[in-house]
């Protein structure tokens, strides 16, 4: 009658006596992996923070033919907003600004560009008082076109202002809207300025053929931009404290 119990306990007791295989190696950073936690401005932030996605959805730059038809580049594999890995991303711009369903009628990803700038501010530190959390353009345009002399943004005319690293530069997707002067309640798309020079800006912005993508436009040589053909540039949002 106790044969059992006494073979349950032995077979326990060589179980526990087994020797476990060995564990993975400990994983340590290559010597040209220097993290960098000092990134001292919010203007700084925004930029790394903006590069960094753009590196994870796989350095997609936008480039135009001799028609100017646009087109993703990648410096690897392609990517995709629905792709698992690049769904988490944008999953969590969009639901760190906003409750609303990221899923529209027509059972498509809503589009996000807005709710990235808006992840972008958020993670640099901003407060919602100083960069709203929005997944619409239009509503920190309009705040920013009434900003007073002590806020940290401001909407210029970017037929008179030149923009410079950690500025949004937007455009307008509404025919009814074609300057900074005509600027209302409708479709826009900002990007952050990263990188500027004599000849060109870069920018870095979500849902640009549907992932986090770069691209370059021109400057002329007083800085400001060169208009596009396809859509005007409406609005420039001066990021003007260094903080």
């Amino acid at each position: 009658m106790r044969l059992v119990p006494l073979l349950g306990a032995a077979l326990l007791a060589a179980g526990c006596a087994t020797p476990r295989p060995p564990g993975p190696p400990p994983l340590t950073p290559g010597p040209s992996i220097v993290p960098n936690f000092d990134v001292p401005s919010m203007r700084a932030r925004m930029v790394f923070l903006a590069e960094q996605e753009w590196e994870l959805f796989g350095r997609g730059v936008v480039e135009r033919d001799a028609g100017g038809t646009a087109r993703i580049e990648f410096a690897g594999p392609s990517t995709h907003e629905v792709q698992p890995a690049m769904l988490s991303r944008v999953l969590m711009y969009w639901y760190a600004v906003t409750r609303a369903p990221i899923v529209g009628r027509q059972g498509e990803l809503e589009p996000w560009s807005a709710a990235f700038i808006s992840w972008l501010a958020r993670s640099a530190g901003l407060t919602p008082e100083e960069f709203p959390s929005t997944v619409f353009h239009w509503d920190y345009i309009e705040r920013f076109l009434a900003a007073g002399d002590g806020t940290r943004f401001v909407a210029r005319d970017p037929r008179a202002y030149a923009p410079r690293v950690g500025d949004l530069v937007c455009i307008s997707r509404s025919d009814a809207v074609t300057d900074f002067g005509s600027l209302r309640r409708g479709p826009y798309h900002c990007d952050l300025v990263v990188g500027t020079n004599a000849q060109e800006l870069e920018v870095v912005g979500g849902n640009v053929g549907d992932i986090v993508a770069r691209a370059r436009f021109g400057v002329d040589e007083r800085g400001l931009l060169v208009p596009r053909d396809d859509r005007p540039w409406v609005a420039v949002i001066e990021q003007r404290s260094p903080r």
